[in-house]
């Protein structure tokens, strides 16, 4: 494991299903990253206030907290711990602008939605695996663009903010490696 990072902040945002936490947790064994996921955040919270973490509670904890709180509430919370730090789950602009406001870089990873379907199926967390490829499109729309705060979710204007964009297409390991050389890790 190599202890040296180029980046020392990583923020992950991107389409359901398309490997930010896998992308992650090899930053954090090959490279000593401490990985922070904002979903996990945005979870604990759900669990506690509301008993559930069903994406529909899930959307409204994290919109209820962002405007709440500042839409870069969440990433503040990440950020206190260990660098090299990699954030995940990142899915509103005031997180997005968080990190980058404290030097981080920011790469964003995408996918066909068929192939990140067929992947959330598998995963098999909670009762995703229960949609239809149309009510998954539905749920996405809902992130990529709820309107013009910056606490709204808006995965739109953060891939167009992100300084790496990565199609994930891919099996695992080329696409790890494709994250490295994008990284400059390799």
């Amino acid at each position: 494991m190599s202890t040296s990072a180029k980046y020392p902040l990583i923020g992950i945002a991107g389409t359901l299903a398309t490997g930010k936490d896998t992308v992650a947790d090899h930053l954090a064994s090959d490279f000593g990253y401490t990985h922070v996921s904002l979903g996990d955040i945005v979870r604990e919270v759900a669990m506690k206030e509301r008993g559930s973490i069903e994406r529909p509670v899930l959307y409204e904890v994290a919109h209820q907290h962002r405007h709440s709180n500042g839409a870069g509430a969440f990433a503040l919370l990440a950020l206190e711990k260990p660098h090299p730090l990699v954030i995940t789950g990142v899915r509103s602009l005031g997180e997005a602008k968080t990190i980058k406001e404290a030097g981080g870089l920011l790469l964003f990873i995408d996918a066909p939605i068929e192939i990140r379907y067929e992947r959330m199926k598998s995963r098999a967390r909670d009762a995703e695996t229960e949609l239809t490829l149309e009510g998954f499109r539905e749920n996405e729309q809902k992130e990529w663009y709820a309107g013009p705060h910056d606490a709204d979710f808006n995965l739109r204007d953060i891939k167009e903010m992100s300084d790496i964009v990565i199609d994930n297409a891919l099996e695992l390991q080329p696409f790890i490696k494709e994250v490295y050389t994008r990284l400059e890790l390799t």
